[in-house]
């Protein structure tokens, strides 16, 4: 596919993200998660899993890592606090200083993690669009967002939208994605993923 121009348009990763293609623990066959719009957050939104081909069941288990770094007020000394991953909700973690052993109550920098738990046991779900390129790791979240890096990556003239507000998907695209040297064999990869 060659194509002279590239028109960036103003999108994040996110527009990509209400579908997931990823690989299904089971069966290891193309599998997808939905976003539960039900269920709507700015960031960590919840996904249903979904397999055709053996309808395993795997669901989303979020966790928290609550973490605090302050000065005590006391004497000054810098206490940092971080939790191991829970289900559990605090709103404040009391900490102990370690120089003049004051104990104080802070609300924490809360860390959402999800697992994937399937038959009782934590899953890794891997996209189905990934791959090893030249020790990099390339990979698209479902075929819009591979269509897009494609047309990217085929472009010989990239043009940035005037309609921009911060940084778009391409400004942070890896460096071996936006490298000309890497167009002709980026394309045959991309290729071979569709083919999946």
């Amino acid at each position: 596919m060659e194509q002279n121009r590239f028109r960036s348009t103003v999108k994040w990763l996110g527009a990509f993200s209400d579908k997931i293609i990823v690989h299904c623990p089971n069966c290891n066959s193309k599998a997808q998660l939905l976003r539960r719009w039900a269920e709507y957050r700015k960031y960590n939104d919840p996904y249903d899993f979904q397999c055709n081909h053996c309808h395993t069941e795997v669901r989303e288990l979020e966790k928290h890592i609550y973490s605090i770094n302050r000065n005590c007020p006391f004497c000054a000394e810098i206490m940092t606090y971080k939790s191991a991953p829970t289900t559990k909700i605090k709103k404040e973690i009391e900490v102990s200083c370690d120089q003049c052993q004051k104990k104080l109550c802070y609300p924490p920098k809360i860390e959402i993690i999800k697992e994937w738990i399937s038959k009782g046991k934590t899953v890794e779900l891997h996209y189905w669009y990934e791959t090893k390129y030249k020790g990099e790791w390339f990979w698209a979240l479902n075929e819009e967002h591979l269509e897009y890096l494609e047309q990217f990556i085929a472009s010989k003239l990239r043009e940035r939208s005037l309609y921009r507000s911060g940084m778009m998907l391409v400004d942070k695209l890896p460096q071996f994605i936006k490298d000309k040297k890497n167009r002709d064999s980026l394309l045959k990869t991309i290729s071979k993923l569709k083919e999946k």
